[in-house]
Parts: structure tokens; sequence; C-alpha cells
């Protein structure tokens, strides 16, 4: 795989979460995102164009408007979604622990999957309007229309009511 497109500090500024986050402990969720998420929504095609370009430092034109306006973004929220959901408690060769900074409370497992699941929702809706977004572009790269799996988890929306 190539390099990550995002870091902590990437993720800090998008989010919210304190960018103190140890590498070591965010990098894991980094990668969740950008593997089972931001392949699946660019494709085999545009997800390798977009990496070979990162890697290169070459991104540019529609490419790089890709990457700056959604890929970042939808990574970021992503990874805080897993992070919330996977990132609380480390394994080692004691055991399975939480990890319980002193003189902090700690959400409960509710609290935190409701946190959870409102990064997942922020990150489809962004997803949504990539796609909208690519329907303007002409890339060679771009998956067909029926080929472009974004989820559809906005359960939590009203529909609107016609008067």
């Amino acid at each position: 795989m190539s390099k990550y497109f995002i870091t902590i500090e990437d993720v800090a500024l998008l989010s919210g979460f304190d960018g103190n986050i140890d590498n070591d402990s965010i990098n894991p969720f980094i990668f969740m995102a950008q593997r089972n998420d931001i392949e699946r929504i660019l494709g085999d095609n545009l997800y390798t164009k977009i990496a070979d370009d990162f890697e290169a430092e070459t991104l540019a034109g529609d490419y790089l408007a890709i990457f700056n306006k959604y890929i970042c973004v939808i990574q970021s929220y992503y990874t805080c979604a897993y992070y919330l959901r996977l990132g609380v408690a480390k394994v080692s060769q004691n055991g399975v622990y939480l990890v319980t900074p002193e003189k902090t409370e700690q959400l409960t497992d509710e609290e935190r999957n409701k946190k959870a699941e409102m990064y997942e929702k922020l990150a489809t809706g962004l997803e949504i309007k990539f796609i909208e977004y690519l329907d303007t572009l002409n890339l060679p790269e771009r998956p067909a229309p029926s080929n472009i799996n974004a989820k559809s988890n906005f359960n939590w929306m009203r529909p609107c009511r016609n008067k």
C-alpha cells in the first residue's frame, strides 16, 4: 500500500479530535479508513491513479481537487469512527485493557458508538456529494456508475413532510 493519505494532524484539523493522539495508536485506523472506505469509494483504477500521483507528489487538476475536497475529509471521518469504536482497548502481551487517562471520565459504549455513528454519517453524506461531483468530471479512471459503492446510512434523517 502507498503512503497514508492523511495524518493525525489532518484528522485533528478536520474532525475536532485532539492532535496529541499517539501515531502508533491512530495509524491503524487511518489505514482501515483508506483501505476499507477510500478504495471502495474510488474504485480500483481511480484509487491507483490518485495513490500513485500522491506518492510521486504529482497530484494535479481534478485529481488534486478530489483529494483535497473529498478524500482527506472522508478518510478523516471514517478514521474517527473506527478509532471511537476500536481504539478504546489496547492489546499487549499482558492482555487486553482499557486506556483510561487519570482524572477523566470515560464515555459509555453507547455514547461512544453514537459519536462514531455521527462521524460515519458525515462521511456518508460527503460520499454522496463526491459521487455527484464525479458525474461532472470526465476522468478515464472513473468507475462506471453502477460500480460506485456509496454507503447509505441516513436512517437518522426524517423525510420531508408535504403540506
